[in-house]
């Protein structure tokens, strides 16, 4: 079911161009010439408005609060609890206590190939690296879900830091710190490595489709003002056949931001909805093109 409805999305995609090729005809050459200038140029406004105004909000208004509440977080939440749960319900068959679990810690170094090499020599018959990558993946889902568990599930931040660059040295960096530093060091690492590029990609998503909206209704009211070229005699019909053309143009515009509020939504939802998600807009065979196309590989 969660693809079966993937016809909807390309039925969307042709009729947004068949009645944007129709109104471009209605509106003209001129006026389509005007309305398309305005709404490329309210694209790149929206651009950069988006990724100027993100930091201020959020440095503004957000940063303090994010901090006092990891920082209130961290300090109810002890790395050696964390790692000996893992350990304990990782089902490994080797039972570790709490000092040799500081102990590893205390190593520094690499502590995930330390605990995995521990746990191996107390007679684990697992493969070390197994033991490696299940320990680091729930000691990781244990702190994000300790610090962050009540605003958002670790699978949802990753999927949406899945889309911020070298975001997963900064999950493992941030564990490090969270392993062998203090409570403000990991308070303040979490909010710098993982919840500020997470909340500031959001907010630019966000500002971007609101100015985009405000400044699209404002260009169609200055390209309104050129409405009556149609009625002037043979220049009219030329007007009209040039208007259909940039209508199809407009119409792909007005496609590619549909595609964004989908692609939004779906990276909000953790891709777990039934009709929006990325398994139906893949089996899609037109709107699955401006689904995937990076407007900034245009600058």
């Amino acid at each position: 079911m969660a693809t079966e409805l993937y016809w909807f999305y390309d039925v969307l995609a042709l009729g947004t161009i068949l009645i944007a090729v129709y109104c471009g005809g209605k509106r003209g050459f001129m006026r389509s010439v005007v309305l398309i200038a305005l709404i490329v140029a309210s694209l790149i406004a929206s651009w950069f408005i988006s990724n100027i105004g993100a930091p201020v909000i959020y440095d503004s208004i957000l940063h303090k609060k994010i901090i006092a509440s990891l920082d209130d977080a961290s300090g109810k939440t002890d790395p050696l609890d964390v790692v000996a749960e893992t350990v304990a319900g990782g089902g490994y068959g080797v039972e570790m206590t709490d000092p040799e679990i500081e102990g590893v810690i205390g190593l520094g170094g690499d502590f995930f190939a330390n605990i995995a090499s521990e746990i191996k020599n107390n007679g684990s018959g697992d493969d070390e690296e197994d033991i490696r990558s299940g320990v680091e993946a729930s000691v990781t889902d244990s702190m994000l879900t300790a610090l962050l568990g009540d605003v958002v599930s670790p699978a949802t931040l990753k999927e949406v830091l899945a889309q911020v660059e070298g975001a997963e040295n900064s999950i493992r960096e941030t564990v490090d710190v969270f392993l062998h530093g203090n409570r403000a060091e990991t308070a303040t690492a979490v909010e710098e490595r993982l919840v500020a590029p997470a909340v500031k990609m959001i907010l630019r998503g966000i500002i971007w489709v609101v100015s985009m909206f405000i400044l699209t209704i404002l260009s169609r009211f200055v390209a309104g003002l050129f409405e009556n070229v149609n009625e002037i005699p043979i220049i009219g019909p030329v007007n009209v056949f040039a208007g259909s053309a940039l209508g199809f143009l407009e119409g792909a515009v007005i496609l590619y931001l549909i595609s964004q509020v989908v692609r939004f939504i779906i990276y909000l939802t953790g891709d777990t909805l039934m009709f929006l998600n990325t398994s139906a807009v893949s089996e899609t065979y037109l709107f699955r093109y401006f689904y995937n196309f990076d407007i900034t590989s245009l600058f």
